[in-house]
């Protein structure tokens, strides 16, 4: 599956504005909610005018479709540069770990729930994130059959210890609240309980 690249040529004032507007609009999603973040709002934050959002983007579901496409973009291209090391799965495992929990502990994932689920209630809704989320479940794939050798990779417990896995770190992601000091600690501790489990499944 081929990953999109990002460009290392200097932004034109086109993209710099764009990219102002998308950051407004995560911010203002992560920081007041999806219903509150109206396209008046973002555009204030971005200090820009409804004019150009509108010359930009066209309305609110087309500047959250480039939010969409901007996160999972920045996603892909990150997942892409991940490689697991070493023989033993342990290891494997919390690397593997550690690299998802890293782009959905971010406020762009929790954005990204916010619009695609939001979107899915709305039949008016022309925002579509399916392709997005089938390559980000395809890289993910890719990664955990990596992890495991073939044997273990037949086991009976393969797909049960797959689900388990991501779905627990969706739900600890779906756990953090914006507002509340929690420590690096604490989430190491839950991460490497979670790499225990998942590789006791599958040893045994």
């Amino acid at each position: 599956m081929e990953m999109p690249e990002l460009s290392t040529a200097k932004p034109r004032k086109r993209e710099i504005t764009r990219r102002k507007v998308i950051q407004a609009a995560i911010n203002s999603i992560y920081r007041d909610g999806f219903h509150a973040a109206h396209t008046n709002r973002i555009a204030q934050e971005a200090d820009v005018s409804w004019g150009v959002l509108q010359y930009h983007f066209g309305d609110k579901d087309g500047l959250l479709q480039a939010v969409i496409d901007h996160i999972f973009e920045e996603f892909l291209v990150t997942l892409a540069s991940v490689e697991l090391d070493g023989d033993d799965l342990h290891q494997r495992l919390a690397q593997l770990i550690d690299a998802v929990w890293d782009l959905i502990s971010r406020k762009e994932y929790r954005v990204s729930i916010a619009i695609l689920r939001n979107a899915g209630k709305d039949k008016s809704s022309k925002i579509n994130g399916q392709k997005q989320v089938r390559q980000w479940a395809a890289r993910i794939s890719e990664l955990w059959d990596d992890l495991l050798p073939e044997d273990i990779r037949a086991s009976s417990m393969n797909e049960t210890a797959r689900h388990l896995l991501f779905a627990t770190l969706r739900g600890l992601a779906d756990d953090i609240n914006p507002r509340a000091r929690l420590t690096k600690k604490s989430w190491e501790a839950e991460r490497a309980a979670l790499g225990n489990a998942i590789a006791y499944l599958l040893e045994h």
